[in-house]
């Protein structure tokens, strides 16, 4: 934390916070961000993303200046809450403040947040552009946008939204652009909102992929339930299971209704309110196993997940890669278990060789009288 010396607040609340060294995205992208790049950054989900932006635009932000100086955009409510959370632990000691600003949140309390003249904003899309175009969030001075898990914010349905709020800000404004996979089609749409972005790859380590387990089972769509059941019931288990549809997951959630395992559901449809409730029983451990859709787990982000299961198969090595980062962050133990019907191997082989992974083939745990 040597380059962050001039602000002690930062390095208090590094070490406060348990860190030691930067992580390699971390220790590539900070001094590029300090010297005012624009930078499209891709590295494997539990890298550490969020402090490599989060760390530089603090040390850049100026505590005499009362206006908003950064933008931070998420793609989902909980994502902007957990960065703003991050924002708020390394902003103790600065004189200086954030605020989040949410779609579905009241419009009325965050217009009061803006009184206060946060210098750092974290949002959605659709909000912060709503309260600009109100002329309630004044972007004169923002010197920095950031678009965390930027394969998303540059979604189709908010790309009009993010182009209004960079074409808002300064003309020499730095666009960040971060996340665990940029494909070509996100990372022209970058190009296109930043004159010249250079681009940073970061590429998990031999060790870093040691950590996580791959492995798979070979059965077939009835037994698929219980042998679910009974891996995520093991002692310390705490896992994501992934359906591909919204159909299959209220099937499964019938079926497991009748058996013996604490789970609960995460899906497109859950409102505001249960999706806070659910999600806060997963966090404190009060449910061993959360089912969920790709569309439903976007911005999720929890620590301490021990598994992840694809209880059906991803549609390709992108979101085989994504649902499989939710587990073995940060350098930590994980697994990644793929429920197979017979006849899909070889397109797990083929993802998991085009993402250089070690593949496991597991017999089935045996059925009845020994029960784990």
């Amino acid at each position: 934390m040597k380059m962050f010396d001039q602000h002690p607040f930062l390095k208090d609340n590094w070490e406060a916070a348990g860190f030691t060294d930067l992580s390699e995205v971390q220790e590539q992208a900070i001094p590029r961000i300090l010297e005012g790049e624009d930078l499209l950054v891709e590295a494997p989900t539990g890298t550490g993303k969020t402090l490599a932006y989060l760390l530089p635009i603090i040390q850049k932000m100026d505590p005499e200046k009362k206006n908003t100086q950064a933008i931070i955009l998420a793609p989902t409510r909980e994502l902007a809450m957990q960065v703003f959370e991050v924002a708020q632990v390394f902003l103790k000691g600065s004189g200086m403040a954030a605020a989040s600003l949410i779609g579905g949140a009241a419009l009325k309390r965050q217009l009061d947040k803006l009184k206060k003249h946060p210098q750092l904003v974290v949002g959605t899309p659709n909000r912060i552009a709503e309260l600009i175009d109100m002329k309630k969030l004044k972007v004169h001075e923002v010197k920095t946008i950031v678009a965390d898990e930027a394969d998303q914010v540059l979604h189709p349905s908010t790309i009009k939204d993010v182009s209004f709020i960079t074409q808002s800000a300064l003309r020499d404004c730095q666009l960040l652009f971060f996340s665990a996979t940029l494909s070509d089609k996100v990372t022209q749409q970058a190009k296109q909102l930043s004159d010249n972005p250079s681009v940073l790859s970061i590429v998990a380590t031999a060790e870093e992929k040691k950590a996580i387990d791959h492995s798979y089972y070979v059965t077939n769509r009835r037994e698929k339930p219980e042998l679910l059941r009974k891996l995520a019931r093991k002692e310390g288990v705490k896992a994501l299971a992934f359906v591909n549809n919204s159909n299959y997951l209220s099937r499964l959630k019938d079926i497991l209704a009748t058996k013996k395992i604490s789970f609960d559901v995460l899906d497109s449809s859950t409102n505001k309110t249960e999706r806070k409730n659910v999600l806060n029983r997963f966090r404190n451990d009060q449910i061993q196993l959360l089912l969920t859709t790709d569309l439903a787990a976007r911005g999720l982000d929890i620590d301490n997940i021990t598994h992840v299961f694809h209880y059906d198969l991803s549609e390709d090595a992108r979101t085989y890669l994504h649902r499989s980062g939710r587990t073995g962050r940060m350098g930590k133990e994980g697994s990644v278990v793929t429920l197979l019907l017979p006849g899909e191997e070889k397109y797990l082989e083929k993802i998991t060789q085009k993402l250089d992974l070690e593949l496991t083939r597991r017999n089935a745990p045996q059925s009845r009288g020994k029960r784990k």
